[in-house]
């Protein structure tokens, strides 16, 4: 940055030429827009357009930027033109600040509400009627608000917090992430290099506020180290287990890197060793194996270490999963404890299948008895077996009379007899012979 109390690396124009407006190359219009506000009531109209122009190019200047905090003086230095400041920004945060667009920093950095809605009311309405009350209170004889008054811009810290979350996917959803991943997760995610650790500390203070995030330390303090946990669904106050658990898997990444590296430089004692042996300084070469030996004792001991970090790693996450089988026990026995409230229990039980029993009993034999043949009123049994069985006999009796009956014609006529050839002359060979005689095969 060209200067440390401005916004833009560039003094000259704030922003790319490509987002300036046309007119700021104008000097006669600029030096309209540099000038302090009018009485409004006097031009409504040219008091409305002078607020629109500055109102837009700061809110492009802090979106471009990312940038979530500045005051009066930044903005004086970051949109200083030929050696001009513009007089009429006072009211244009004055009138910001009553639109709730921006907040105090000092408002904005206290701890939490228990609740958001509350910290929301205390932020966007609160502070704007004291605000207001004391303007007019103050209006004529002292300044309402310093140049140096830190202000923060609610729009782009929400905008940035959004970002952040976009970055943080489910594997990191709940676990401790230095703030300086998070800035860099962030400019991989944007692309924009202008983002850095100061707004992403404010935004992360944003999402605490909305239950999505929590840190311990001082987060304003951009030299501290802070952890954050982030999650769109809601956070926990981070605890001591938790930050143990990120200290190891620290130290445990922190002894695979030295491990690797005292291999390597073992290895290159070895390669040095022979390189001395082969061209005959044999002093040196034991120099080189001593060094070795030593490297291999400190391997050993990182090793060992590194063996029990990942014990301990191990015995915490047996120790967790654990612990959710047991609270699931506890939620299973306070289920079932509640049916036992509702009445089940094992005499009663009992009870309702004697009933059951009952029931299905005397059902059965009502379907028994739907099953039984109804008995109407009729004659006796005796009487319509006996015309049965004289029904039968009578049968019986015509069945016989129709098939002993003697053939009709039984006799021939002798006088048709004599008609007929008499054939007892007849020999074998005077048959006549067939019309198809069928050859037999010869023997021979």
């Amino acid at each position: 940055m060209a200067s440390k109390d401005s916004l833009s690396p560039n003094i000259i124009s704030p922003l790319p030429e490509n987002k300036m407006p046309e007119c700021w190359k104008q000097d006669d219009r600029m030096n309209s827009l540099f000038a302090d506000f009018r009485n409004r009531s006097v031009n409504p109209q040219d008091w409305s357009s002078k607020y629109k122009f500055w109102h837009e190019i700061i809110l492009e200047l802090l979106d471009h930027y990312k940038c979530c905090s500045f005051s009066i003086s930044e903005l004086n230095v970051t949109f200083k033109r030929n050696g001009r400041v513009p007089m009429c920004l006072p009211t244009i945060i004055q009138e910001m600040y009553r639109n709730g667009e921006i907040v105090r920093e000092e408002d904005f950095l206290k701890e939490p509400s228990s609740t958001w809605t509350g910290w929301a009311v205390d932020i966007f309405v609160k502070k704007p009627l004291m605000w207001s009350f004391s303007k007019a209170k103050t209006y004529v004889s002292e300044e309402v608000i310093s140049v140096h008054t830190k202000y923060i811009h609610l729009p782009t810290v929400r905008d940035l917090g959004e970002i952040i979350l976009s970055t943080i996917d489910s594997n990191r959803e709940n676990t401790l992430i230095p703030i300086s991943k998070i800035v860099e997760l962030c400019i991989q995610k944007t692309e924009n290099k202008s983002i850095n650790e100061k707004n992403v500390r404010l935004a992360v203070i944003w999402l605490r506020h909305t239950k999505k995030a929590a840190f311990k330390g001082d987060c304003s303090d951009v030299k501290s180290e802070l952890l954050v946990k982030i999650c769109s669904e809601g956070v926990k106050a981070i605890s001591e287990v938790e930050e143990g658990v990120y200290k190891l898997k620290n130290q445990e990444k922190l002894l695979m890197k030295n491990i690797e590296h005292l291999e390597l430089e073992k290895r290159t004692c070895e390669e040095k060793a022979r390189n001395y042996v082969a061209t005959e300084f044999r002093h040196a070469a034991k120099n080189c194996l001593r060094k070795k030996h030593e490297l291999e004792k400190c391997i050993e001991k990182r090793v060992n270490s590194l063996r029990n970090v990942q014990t301990l790693l191990s015995r915490i996450h047996d120790a967790h999963s654990d612990s959710e089988v047991l609270a699931a026990y506890k939620v299973g026995c306070s289920i079932l404890k509640k049916f036992e409230e509702t009445g089940l229990t094992e005499d009663i039980v009992r009870d309702t299948m004697d009933d059951l029993s009952d029931v299905l009993g005397d059902f059965n034999e009502v379907q028994a008895a739907l099953a039984e043949p109804a008995q109407l009123p009729s004659e006796s049994d005796l009487e319509l077996e006996q015309e049965l069985q004289e029904l039968l006999e009578s049968s019986l009796g015509e069945d016989l009379n129709e098939k002993s009956f003697e053939p009709k014609n039984s006799t021939l006529d002798s006088s048709k007899l004599k008609e007929l050839p008499d054939l007892s002359s007849l020999k074998l060979q005077d048959l006549p012979p067939p019309k198809n005689p069928v050859k037999l095969p010869s023997l021979t």
